[in-house]
This record gives structure tokens, sequence and C-alpha cells, in this order.
């Protein structure tokens, strides 16, 4: 089999990408490679859903913002055969809290944030317990509220990008790559687990956790590792308004979904690797009352009605988290087979962005250079040069 364009990896990241690809005039031929159609092991359905623009560094601001924006039109653009993509995207807010050590820090990226052209609050104590009385604010000084942002569904998003770019002629083979085939600097064929030889003009790396295993099979280093993310859904007895997605310092966070709650912490305590729920090894004990001993705690300290709830369940997903430095590598390998590309190490970021990332990859392989967004500082050569780009304030 040839193919112009190959890309490892068919979640939200990956089918975005070919979405855009196919959705010019230039890219030719494409198939993504995906191992799972039901994507039952797969971050994305797993996530939060959580689109927000409340970042310090400004490529992440540009993705955000532009992501707002496509994914409120999302139903009619991915619509195929007359059929909208309902993706139930909640505009619901974002809320970032902070006490008096962070108070300088989100008074910075609110600047920032408000230069690039986000619609947003900056709320002191008074004016929190006016909005949003239900949320414990004895320890806060400071909080940005961005109205616009909110939280979709993820596999809803991922489906309707996978539907989108097959009705527009993308290939999905349902295979696993089990080896890279490099001749002169260059990628030439991808071999997959049943047999068959995959050949293109450019390969594309965007397999989520698995992208560093993707990575190696063509000899290029990726500090990315997956990181298990719990995440929990609960009741609450006591009547709480409306609230945002709320995140604090602890990395705490929580949103409103159906009648009750989903919401978490980074599981930085758990080694990294993969690890599912229904995993019978090294985790199996460790999620045993992880939301009554580490989650239930720091949410009742964010919302004192907390106290009252009613646990429901827990599930595992995994972070493609970038040791370096928690950000995205976006680009070709620098260095290395001039026709690979890699859009991995989303650490969490992967739903929030992937409409950015489809577009902005989309220009750099049939442009050779960034038109709408400039992402350069999000490439590969900061992995080479051990430059690290970091966010600044709540990750």
């Amino acid at each position: 089999m040839k193919y112009d364009i190959t890309i490892t990896g068919g979640g939200i990241i990956g089918s975005a990408i070919a979405y855009f690809l196919a959705r010019t005039s230039q890219a030719g031929s494409i198939a993504v490679i995906e191992p799972d159609s039901s994507y039952q092991m797969a971050a994305t359905p797993h996530s939060a859903g959580g689109i927000r623009q409340l970042f310090s560094l400004p490529e992440n601001i540009w993705m955000s913002r532009y992501s707002v924006g496509f994914y409120a039109d999302f139903a009619q653009t991915m619509a195929v055969d007359g059929y909208p993509a309902e993706i139930d995207f909640r505009r619901q807010g974002y809320l970032f809290v902070v006490g008096p050590k962070g108070a300088k820090r989100l008074e910075a990226n609110y600047q920032r944030q408000a230069n690039e052209g986000v619609r947003l609050e900056l709320l002191d104590r008074t004016a929190l317990n006016r909005r949003f009385p239900s949320i414990g604010s004895d320890d806060l000084a400071l909080a940005a509220y961005s109205p616009d942002d909110g939280w979709l569904d993820p596999a809803s998003a991922l489906q309707g990008f996978r539907r989108k770019a097959k009705s527009l002629g993308v290939t999905y083979i349902e295979d696993k790559v089990t080896a890279l085939e490099t001749s002169a600097h260059k990628i030439k064929a991808a071999r997959l687990q049943h047999g068959d030889l995959v050949k293109a003009d450019i390969f594309v790396n965007a397999a989520g956790a698995w992208a560093t295993e993707v990575a190696a099979m063509a000899g290029m280093p990726l500090p990315v590792e997956p990181y298990c993310r719990l995440q929990h859904y609960w009741l609450c007895q006591a009547k709480i308004e409306p609230l945002p997605l709320v995140k604090d310092e602890t990395g705490l966070f929580f949103r409103p979904e159906g009648p009750g709650f989903v919401g978490g912490r980074p599981s930085w305590d758990i080694e990294p690797g993969f690890t599912f729920a229904s995993d019978e090894g090294r985790f199996s004990g460790y999620f045993d009352g992880y939301f009554e001993r580490v989650v239930w705690p720091l949410l009742v300290q964010r919302a004192p009605k907390f106290d009252a709830v009613r646990y429901e369940r827990t599930w595992a997903g995994h972070y493609a988290q970038n040791m370096l430095d928690g950000n995205m590598i976006l680009g070709p390998w620098a260095g290395g087979a001039s026709n690979f590309y890699v859009a991995c190490g989303f650490s969490g970021h992967g739903v929030m962005h992937a409409p950015a990332v489809g577009l902005a990859l989309s220009e750099l392989i049939l442009n050779g250079r960034y038109s709408t967004m400039d992402l350069e500082r999000m490439s590969y050569r900061r992995i080479v040069n051990n430059e690290p780009y970091k966010e600044k304030g709540i990750i």
C-alpha cells in the first residue's frame, strides 16, 4: 500500500490532522493507522473534555482561542450527509483560584490573556464569594474567570473528526505499527502487525501515550511518558449554584456533569506507565479508596458543601506527558528523518488543542511553514537543545 501521508494514531489528534489535511486539495492520499477503532484504551474518551484559554504561554492561548471557536461551530462544520456532529459543548466557563502566593502570577497571566483577546474577569475574594458562593475562599486571594470556556464530550469530538475525515477520503487502517523502515535519512514504510507494509512520502507520529514507542522505531528519542490520571464521579446532597470548571493550585479540578460532578487531581504519586481500571497488576490496590483518601479532602476545602457526597465511580486514563516541560512537541524531526513529523506530548491538553494542532501541522506539512499561528517554539528542536518551554501558574 502507498499513500502520500500516513498518520500513526487515530485518536483526536491524529484524526484532526487527517481532517485538516484532507479538506485541502494539496494533501493527496491519506491513511490513518489506528489499532483499536473502539478506542477503549485511548486517552481521548477518558478525558474531562475541558477547553480553556487560561494559559501563560502565547502559543497555548492562540491554540485555545482557535479551538474554542472551532468547537463552537463543530456540529455543523463536521456534519456528514446532513447529520450534525453534536459534542455537547457547554460554555459554562473556567475558574482558576489561587492563594496569596499565587496571586501575582495569576494577575500576570490575566494581563497576557487579556492582551491576546481573551474575555475574562479577575475576581478578588469578595467578588468570588458573590459570584460563586459555594467555593471555599478562606485561603484564596484571587480568581480568574473565563466565561467563554467550558467542556465537551471528548468521545463525540473524536468520532466527529474521524467521520468527517473518512467522508473526505481518508483511509483508516485498523492495525498496529510494529516497525518503521528507513533509507537515506527518510522513513520509507511502516510495517504493520498483520504483515502489511504501508509506504508513504510523509509520516506523522500522533500516537499519544504510545508516541515514544513509535518514535523509537525510527531511532528518534522522545521524552514522553504515559501518566495515569484518575477521574471520579460523585453526587452532592447539598444545593450548589451552576459552577464553571474550577481548578486550584493543588491541581484539583471539578465541574458539573449531569446530576453530579466529575473531577480529580494529577496522579503524580503514581509512577509513569500504563494502567487501566481493569488491570489486576501494580496499581490495583492503589485505586482502592483513592477518592476518599486523596481527592475528597481537597474537594471539601475548595467547596465545603462537598462534605456530603455520594461517591459513584473512578476510571483511569493516560496523559502523554512531556517530561521536559509539559508542553506539546510539534513538527518535523530536527536532526533526523526530514519526512517524520510528531504531534505528541500534550500532557492533558490534547482534546483542548486538537483543532489548532490539526490546522497548524497541515500548514507545516503542505506549505513548509505556519501561517495561522506561529508554533515554532513547540518544535522538536527544543528537545534536542534541552530548552524547556514551560507554563507558569496553574497548569
